[in-house]
């Protein structure tokens, strides 16, 4: 696809590591994360996907993004994990989604706004995120009166690592035994969740101990570790390739400063290649002097600061023309860039790479549904 930028998106790959996930879990189910537009690839083309190669679970952030997939006709179950608020709470009912109840607050909304049917619900539980949940010494009374109460349909307890994807698994293991003697309370109730889920990516690479009923991957379905630190006990297939391609070659002289702030200048006559993306398609500026790109099977260096719409690449004086497809990171058929490299660089993680790439960046789908 000349002259444009795009994200190629290729879900031949999505589903190859869905289902390296499900072997490696099993017998545990699997809760697709579609979370911040799938991570960047596109929610509503990912769950399509999917549930047409069987995938029953769903779970995304906010309110907004559940009703998303249900309106482009997707009905499998999908969790929220983000909380809802009494004006969201019968719609969200209505439309079939599972709420995430984080204390008594939670639960009292639910009461005063469920006529009907009762909600689904799944209980988040602290056990050292310090993000949101319900603490282990609330447990008790929250179990017992969602037991009691004839608007929940009691479906899910859970929680979440912290450092599931670093080398020391101290704290991760320490958050795994806080869960399972906040587990050990249910013994004592009538009502107990159906089922129970911990892992996300970096755990479900090296704490099966933490798999229970269900697992919940988020970056490693797209095809990238957490983090440099985890084992690489799945291999998975990049699903993202952010492309663009050359707009202009420039001849440049010595000590020519190019970009905003003068930030780099060239050292020597060379040749300079604009290329049409930039912070406004999700190009972070961290790559000022800070980045490399493939062109023709060879890397090049991004030079001068990122602007809004360009950046520039020294070329010296290599075969480039306009025209000439560019990889930024992801797949091409002259060779590949991992993303977690690209963002071990930047100081970062693959998550923001993918999820900052903007709605001006067009996708386009490989093995769409």
């Amino acid at each position: 696809m000349p002259f444009e930028t795009y994200a190629e998106v290729n879900l031949d790959n999505l589903v190859e590591n869905v289902d390296r996930i499900r072997r490696k879990v099993a017998p545990a189910r699997v809760i697709a994360v579609i979370k911040a537009d799938a991570y960047g690839h596109g929610a509503v083309p990912v769950a399509r996907r999917l549930v047409r190669e069987g995938q029953e679970l769903f779970a995304v952030a906010q309110f907004g993004e559940a009703m998303e997939l249900r309106e482009s006709g997707i009905t499998q179950p999908i969790l929220v994990l983000g909380r809802l608020f009494p004006h969201q709470i019968p719609e969200a009912v209505k439309a079939s989604l599972r709420l995430t109840l984080f204390g008594e607050e939670d639960l009292r909304w639910v009461e005063k706004c469920v006529a009907d049917t009762p909600a689904k619900v799944h209980v988040k539980l602290e056990t050292g995120m310090g993000r949101k949940g319900v603490l282990a010494s609330d447990a008790p009374a929250l179990f017992d009166k969602i037991g009691r109460s004839r608007s929940c349909d009691w479906e899910g307890l859970f929680t979440h690592f912290s450092t599931a994807d670093e080398t020391d698994k101290t704290f991760a293991r320490r958050q795994l035994s806080r869960f399972r003697e906040i587990l050990s309370i249910l013994s004592g109730f009538e009502k107990k969740p159906r089922m129970i889920h911990m892992a996300s990516s970096g755990a479900i690479l090296d704490l099966p101990e933490s798999y229970f009923d269900a697992v919940r991957p988020g970056i490693l379905m797209y095809g990238h570790y957490p983090s440099r630190d985890t084992s690489q006990s799945i291999e998975p297939r990049q699903v993202m390739s952010l492309k663009t391609f050359v707009a202009h070659v420039r001849e440049m002289p010595e000590a020519h400063p190019i970009s905003y702030g003068r930030r780099w200048s060239t050292p020597g006559p060379t040749r300079i290649a604009v290329l049409p993306i930039g912070y406004a398609d999700g190009m972070s500026r961290r790559f000022t002097n800070n980045g490399e790109v493939l062109i023709r099977g060879k890397r090049y260096p991004m030079v001068g600061t990122v602007t809004m719409d360009y950046i520039m690449v020294n070329i010296g004086d290599a075969r480039v023309a306009v025209g000439d497809e560019v990889l930024v990171w992801g797949e091409s058929s002259e060779g590949s860039i991992r993303t977690l490299d690209v963002a071990q660089r930047l100081g970062t993680i693959p998550y923001e790479l993918t999820c900052a790439v903007s709605k001006r960046v067009k996708r386009v789908y490989i093995g769409a549904a």
